[in-house]
């Protein structure tokens, strides 16, 4: 019975660390892990361990992102309590403490960490230059009123870090990729916070998501249509793509856009977000093809 009854613990234990880590909602960790290769893939054949390559960028992603799960449910342990769609959560719930939650993420660092020095000295460099920014992202919402942006930074740069494991320097067509990233997670994380807009406006959590409220349609149309744009740009950049053929490449990405936008329109904020992440995967599907033609 002392045995079923600690077994029966520590399991729980697990499923309520996975949960704090977003383990058991994968999507963050898809949208952190496709920039990534993207830029593995941009406009490069140099592929000596691919596999190797791909493997090590999506165990970094996953525990990285539970890393920063972690790090944004410790600042937001009190605002999570308020908000109706976050009061469930480990941490703020008190299904799990400070010290369990730590615990945890040290793990994932130290898995991050492992990862990390695989790599060439370049991309553990860049990989480095992020972390300030991690760790103060929770901390945006307090102060700004455009939290996004700080997201579609530290989301997207993962295409440089992807890009420096196979290259030695940066180029315009890979700062154009990073870009239509950043715009590209901007729509999809203001429109996620739509779900929370009462909630935010309740308890002074500030948000681009408020700041787009009246003309929000509009707006996001925008933030498709620019992150589209530096998208096409950045296949204008690789050697062989001619003006018509860059469209036709692209075409895929626009038929994402469109249908991300309707789900928008139909206030289906939530699925606007899943959706995305099978659009990450579309981006680097064209860029592939782009590269091998």
């Amino acid at each position: 019975m002392i045995k079923n009854s600690m077994s029966t613990h520590v399991i729980n234990k697990i499923k309520l660390f996975l949960v704090l880590g977003r383990y058991n909602y994968p999507i963050g960790a898809l949208l952190l892990m496709w920039p990534c290769l993207w830029g593995v893939f941009y406009k490069t054949n140099n592929h000596e361990n691919l596999i190797e390559i791909i493997l090590l960028f999506v165990i970094g992603s996953f525990v990285m992102r539970g890393a920063g799960c972690c790090i944004n449910d410790f600042f937001d342990k009190d605002l999570d309590k308020k908000v109706t769609r976050t009061k469930g959560r480990p941490l703020a719930s008190g299904a799990l403490n400070i010290k369990e939650a730590a615990f945890f993420l040290c793990i994932q660092l130290f898995i991050g960490f492992c990862v990390v020095i695989n790599f060439n000295f370049k991309t553990i460099f860049f990989s480095f230059l992020i972390i300030p920014l991690v760790l103060i992202y929770p901390l945006m919402k307090r102060i700004m009123n455009y939290p996004q942006f700080f997201l579609g930074f530290i989301f997207n740069w993962g295409v440089l870090i992807g890009f420096m494991s196979q290259s030695n320097t940066l180029n315009t067509g890979i700062i154009f990729l990073f870009l239509g990233g950043v715009f590209f997670t901007i729509s999809y994380d203001t429109t996620y916070a739509f779900q929370d807009l009462k909630d935010d406006k309740k308890f002074g959590i500030r948000s681009f998501a408020i700041i787009l409220e009246k003309k929000s349609k509009r707006n996001i149309f925008l933030l498709l249509l620019l992150s589209y744009f530096f998208f096409t740009l950045s296949l204008t950049k690789i050697e062989g793509v001619g003006f018509s053929s860059n469209l036709l490449l692209s075409l895929p990405i626009l038929v994402c856009y469109v249908m991300q936008f309707f789900l928008f329109i139909k206030k289906r904020y939530k699925l606007f977000f899943d959706f995305s992440a099978l659009t990450g995967f579309i981006v680097l599907f064209v860029f592939l093809t782009a590269n091998y033609l």
